[in-house]
């Protein structure tokens, strides 16, 4: 008995998706702070910019390409930055001045979003507007900021901020474990 063409085809069609998923979750590279105490893994297209890990506080910054950011000065950056802290009241202060901080950016205007577990607001830095997505963990004694932020540009596609997000979304899910 042969197979029927169709069946060959959706037999090919769900091979090539298994792998491209299989793809997908094999793109993250891993990252550690202070020593290892902090581990979380991000998209492996996303080239660091920046690596500080000695002393307190310990940064890795990423620079996200968006193809709307050719020639316009702007640039899209997603951050994860640590701080010791002696205890959990101190991360409670530690909080308290990023959203002061925050809320001191020029234009802030507070957004809701999907988790609500983030602070997200968008401000102008310069005469551009930037959405701007910060989540904070606390763990081993250790403060965790993750701050994502990209221009709001006419160009950037949908598609482009959703696998953004996607990306965020997998850095605070790892920095969660």
């Amino acid at each position: 008995m042969t197979a029927h063409p169709f069946s060959t085809l959706l037999t090919n069609a769900f091979t090539a998706v298994l792998l491209a998923a299989f793809s997908a979750t094999a793109a993250a590279a891993d990252y550690t702070l202070n020593d290892g105490a902090i581990a979380f893994s991000a998209p492996a297209d996303w080239p660091v910019i920046m690596q500080m890990s000695e002393g307190s506080p310990q940064v890795v910054a990423f620079q996200v390409k968006d193809p709307a950011d050719d020639g316009t000065g702007e640039a899209t950056r997603v951050s994860v930055t640590t701080r010791k802290l002696d205890d959990a009241q101190a991360f409670q202060a530690f909080v308290g001045q990023a959203l002061d901080k925050a809320r001191q950016t020029p234009g802030y205007e507070s957004e809701t979003g999907a988790d609500g577990s983030s602070l997200r607001y968008s401000g102008l830095n310069q005469k551009t507007r930037y959405k701007y997505r910060e989540s904070y963990f606390y763990k081993n004694g250790i403060a965790v900021q993750l701050r994502c932020v990209h221009p709001v540009l006419k160009g950037t596609a949908p598609a482009w901020v959703a696998a953004f997000d996607q990306g965020c979304d997998q850095i605070a899910a790892s920095l969660q474990k």
